[in-house]
C-alpha cells in the first residue's frame, strides 16, 4: 500500500494518535473514508462515460460502419424533431417590454397612492378627493398645455435622500459610543 510497510504505517498511526488525540481520530478516519469513496465513485463514473461515449461507438464504427451511420442519422433526425418542440413554447411566451413595465409600475404606484390617500382621508373624517376616471371627466375642460405639464411633472423622479458619508476620513472622525462602565 503506497510502498509503506507495516512498521512505517504503525509509526505514522502512533504519531497521528499523539498529534490529534483519541477524540478526533475517528472523525478524521470517517472523513478520509468518505473522500476515498467519492473519489472511487467519480473515477467509476468517468470510466463508464468514456466507455459508453468513446470506446463503444468507435468499436461499433470499426466493426459495422453501415449500422453506425444509420444510428447517427436516426439520432440527428430525433434531435431536429426535439429542437422544433423546444422552440415552440418560447415563441408563445410574451416578455414584458420596458415601456410596458414602466406603465404598469406607474399605474400600480398611482393605485397605492390613491388607496393611501383614501385611507388617510377616511381616518380624518373628510371625504376622499376624486381619482381615476371621475376626476379626469371633471378636468376635461382644461387645455392640453396644462395636461402636458402635469404629465411631464409625473415623470420627474423624486429626489433621493442624502446618503451618509462612508469615506475613511468620515468614519475615523466618528467618536465611539461610551458604554456603561467605560470612563
Amino acid at each position: 500500500m503506497f510502498g509503506i510497510g507495516s512498521n512505517e504505517l504503525l509509526i505514522i498511526l502512533l504519531f497521528a494518535f499523539l498529534l490529534f488525540g483519541p477524540d478526533k481520530l475517528p472523525g478524521m478516519g470517517r472523513t478520509i473514508g468518505r473522500a476515498l469513496r467519492q473519489f472511487r465513485e467519480a473515477q467509476e463514473g468517468f470510466t463508464s462515460v468514456v466507455q459508453s461515449e468513446v470506446v463503444d461507438p468507435l468499436t461499433e464504427a470499426i466493426n459495422d460502419p453501415e449500422a453506425a451511420k444509420k444510428k447517427r442519422e436516426a439520432a440527428k433526425a430525433g434531435a431536429e424533431e426535439d429542437a422544433d418542440l423546444e422552440e415552440a413554447p418560447h415563441v408563445a411566451e410574451h416578455e414584458e417590454t420596458f415601456a410596458e413595465r414602466r406603465a404598469r409600475l406607474k399605474r400600480e404606484k398611482e393605485e397605492r397612492e390613491a388607496a393611501a390617500a383614501e385611507a388617510a382621508d377616511e381616518s380624518d373624517g373628510k371625504p376622499a378627493p376624486e381619482t381615476g376616471a371621475a376626476a379626469s371627466d371633471d378636468d376635461s375642460d382644461l387645455d392640453s398645455d396644462a395636461d402636458a405639464d402635469a404629465d411631464s411633472d409625473a415623470d420627474v423622479p423624486a429626489p433621493e435622500p442624502a446618503k451618509p458619508d462612508t469615506s475613511a476620513a468620515a468614519l475615523y472622525s466618528l467618536t465611539p459610543r461610551k458604554e456603561e462602565g467605560d470612563e
